[in-house]
């Protein structure tokens, strides 16, 4: 179990982001019955109960979602899924819950009105500019203030591991090029954090708001990584993120 020491603080909020040792939470990467096992397992720890939980499915886009009263606690079984690239409530022991490797998970916490979200930050997110988005969603539907909104940043892909041969592959607009370091010859490496961070302040996050997990899952084996595994040949599997409100 891992925590942000950012977020900690504040009484109501309940997070955690599990880890190798609390198993694997992706259908797609281990046996359903076993999967299941492990995220009852976890959000225990939590003191949460699964059929409090909304599952999110990744669009690799920028796609915002409210939740709908009908939608509450749609347990964690493989096809009880929501499609979205950031979910937001205003509810009270609701909890939002996304598996998740390498990508960046982000928490929204506003502080004052009571509202949470989870998103997922992977390169195409942000380059369509979701945690702006989220920002933009909590304003509009809720009536919050960026100054009011703290975020914390989860264990993810750091630059100094997240590294690619030139020419890169993907097609990255120039407003990357602050967060594009060549200086090692033959190799880009890429700042999704630090382009992350960037946005959100843009958005009128206060930057002392901001709370960036020093977890590198390139590196770190108490968390799985897609990137680790394609280079190492490890098995592959993804860890969980959860939030809500109590």
């Amino acid at each position: 179990m891992y925590r942000l020491k950012g977020l900690s603080e504040f009484k109501n909020l309940v997070h955690g982001f599990s880890t190798v040792a609390d198993g694997n939470m992706s259908f797609r990467w281990g046996n359903e019955e076993e999967v299941i096992k492990n995220k009852q397992k976890f959000l225990e720890s939590l003191g949460v109960y699964p059929a409090s939980c909304v599952q999110m499915q990744v669009l690799d886009d920028a796609v915002v979602r409210e939740i709908a009263p009908e939608e509450a606690g749609i347990s964690l079984e493989k096809d009880h899924v929501l499609e979205a690239d950031a979910l937001v409530t205003d509810r009270k022991g609701l909890f939002l819950f996304l598996v998740i490797a390498d990508c960046l998970p982000m928490i929204f916490f506003d502080r004052k009105r009571s509202v949470v979200s989870l998103a997922h930050l992977g390169w195409k997110s942000t380059d369509r500019k979701l945690a702006p988005a989220v920002v933009g969603f909590m304003k509009e539907h809720y009536g919050s203030y960026p100054a009011d909104i703290v975020v914390g940043i989860g264990p993810g892909v750091k630059k100094e591991s997240y590294r690619f041969p030139n020419p890169l592959q993907r097609e990255l607009g120039k407003e990357w090029e602050p967060f594009l370091d060549r200086s090692t010859a033959g190799f880009t490496a890429i700042d999704v954090v630090g382009y992350n961070r960037r946005q959100l302040i843009d958005a009128g996050i206060r930057e002392e708001n901001i709370s960036v997990s020093d977890v590198d899952t390139i590196t770190s084996r108490d968390f799985f990584s897609h990137y680790r595994a394609q280079r190492a040949g490890e098995k592959e599997g993804r860890f969980a993120a959860a939030v809500g409100m109590v």
